[in-house]
């Protein structure tokens, strides 16, 4: 699964936005910096090529003046105008060169690609900042978790579920077949790793409210739940209520844009440590047991221990 870049710290205004004369000014800051990043030790290279042309062009003017006083007869002493005439082509050709090399130095694509990563900084700002808005509202959204062995269900926020029952949430978004191929991979991994903890919320895309609202139950005869076992799993949780499709439906734009239409085929799966932090945004299959391990040392700095599954008693 391939891992969706992000500006991980970025804030929404950084120090050249923030203290250094204003917008303007800290802009024009922040292009010199980039542009220094990219055309290193430019401004002592400039420098150079000033110093050694400015020499030339003095030693051309006084090599000029004797070669005028020579050919006028102004001079006592006798004059070689050929070696003169040499000189003078040296001082000269030096002070063009070393103007040409300058000229290349402040307009060759140095300052296009300032203004690429430029922009490119602004974009990744924006969608950084646009994500800790979806990541703020995702706490809103609610979800139907299974309390009981009987397959009794509580609804509630995923912000409680996280705070008070300490869940990691792990939500998928996709079509149909990449949600069941998640489900089975989790279900099939379970005796790899345990999800104590994990809580996974699946979201198909392309399916309408009215279908969504009126998708049977799985409720069979004699109370028997005639859903795939992976969708019965204590750790799956369904998406119930309004924000769901508006933050779903965002969250796979904004993965699009950076990986492409493929994405809405392969879905993506978003972890959120039960601090409300989100650690990994990732595109294709949900490589579980590495996830689960890593959400888990990111949070607890330790390994994750083997435990049996429990069921959320808090929400009773």
């Amino acid at each position: 699964m391939a891992a969706l870049p992000r500006e991980e710290g970025d804030t929404d205004a950084g120090p050249e936005e923030r203290g250094m004369g204003g917008a303007g000014g800290g802009s024009a800051v922040s292009n010199k910096l980039l542009a220094e990043t990219i055309a290193p030790f430019r401004g002592l290279r400039l420098f150079f090529y000033a110093a050694f042309a400015s020499g030339a062009f003095v030693g051309g003017l006084i090599t000029l003046s004797g070669v005028f006083a020579a050919s006028n007869g102004l001079r006592p002493d006798i004059v070689d105008l050929d070696a003169e005439y040499v000189n003078l082509a040296i001082d000269f050709g030096a002070v063009t060169a070393f103007g040409v090399l300058a000229k290349f130095d402040l307009d060759g694509a140095a300052d296009a690609e300032v203004e690429e990563k430029v922009r490119r900084k602004g974009e990744l700002k924006k969608l950084a900042r646009d994500m800790r808005e979806r990541e703020a509202k995702m706490r809103d959204l609610n979800v139907s978790v299974r309390v009981s062995m009987d397959g009794e269900t509580r609804v509630a926020p995923l912000s409680v579920v996280q705070e008070n029952a300490r869940q990691h949430v792990i939500l998928v978004v996709g079509p149909g077949r990449a949600i069941r191929d998640a489900l089975r991979g989790a279900q099939l991994n379970k005796a790899n790793f345990a999800m104590t903890n994990i809580l996974v919320v699946p979201y198909e895309t392309g399916v309408d409210v009215v279908d969504r609202m009126t998708r049977p139950d799985g409720k069979g005869g004699f109370g028997a739940d005639t859903r795939p076992s992976y969708e019965t799993q204590p750790y799956v949780a369904e998406p119930v209520g309004d924000g769901w499709e508006d933050f779903a439906n965002a969250e796979m734009n904004a993965a699009v844009e950076q990986a492409g239409e493929g994405v809405r085929d392969e879905g993506i799966a978003l972890v959120d440590a039960n601090d409300g932090r989100v650690l990994q945004r990732s595109v294709g299959k949900v490589p579980w047991r590495q996830m689960v391990d890593e959400l888990e040392e990111a949070v607890t700095g330790e390994k994750k221990k083997e435990t049996s599954v429990p069921f959320l008693e808090f929400l009773e």
